[in-house]
């Protein structure tokens, strides 16, 4: 299936005749029907952007255009498409109903969560917190984080053939401290829900 994007994503670019910065104007569109769609896996992107704008360019540029596609989706799911999207998706969202109490708990985290490892497919990560009683200023931080956190650990996975092994070791040991910090900052504010967690699970 991967191949196949990439085979796909290549003919396009070959068709406009883009190279460099303007493949950006193949890419955002992408991704924005990626966060609404779910037909193909961001990281294909990510490593294409980082092949062209170099790590932290590509890195960059990869997180503005997840932070675009999954605000727009967001809102469009909230305003215009919850019906559409509920009909075709009702019974397959059944499988989230865990998370989705997750997200409905613990709000910002369970997103960086969900963006940050591929349990589910990230135009359902919209939609669920389309659905949920989470505040728009706690989705727009939740996927600030969660992106930068994805493309963070995808884009120095991906960057392997390109940069040198102490460049990638930096990249990579920065991302733990990132993740920590995320962490040690959880902890702190919701260890009375954790709690309450654990004693529930011991009944």
């Amino acid at each position: 299936m991967t191949e196949t994007i990439n085979a796909w994503i290549d003919w396009l670019l070959q068709l406009f005749g883009l190279s460099g910065p303007y493949i950006l104007l193949v890419t955002i569109p992408l991704t924005v029907l990626q966060s609404l769609f779910g037909f193909f896996p961001l990281a294909v992107l990510i490593v294409l952007h980082v092949s062209v704008f170099n790590v932290i360019g590509g890195m960059l540029v990869s997180w503005l255009a997840c932070n675009i596609g999954a605000m727009l989706s967001y809102f469009l799911f909230r305003r215009f498409l919850f019906d559409w999207f509920d009909r075709k998706w009702r019974s397959k969202l059944k499988r989230y109903d865990k998370w989705q109490r997750y997200l409905d708990r613990y709000g910002i985290w369970t997103l960086v969560l969900l963006r940050t490892v591929p349990i589910m497919p990230s135009n359902i990560i919209n939609f669920m917190s389309a659905v949920s009683p989470m505040k728009v200023p706690a989705f727009i931080w939740g996927t600030v984080l969660g992106n930068l956190s994805y493309i963070w650990l995808f884009g120095t996975i991906g960057s392997t053939l390109i940069v040198s092994r102490e460049e990638w070791n930096g990249f990579l040991l920065w991302y733990g401290v990132f993740v920590v910090i995320l962490i040690g900052i959880f902890i702190r504010l919701h260890w009375g829900h954790l709690q309450e967690d654990k004693r529930s699970r011991m009944e």
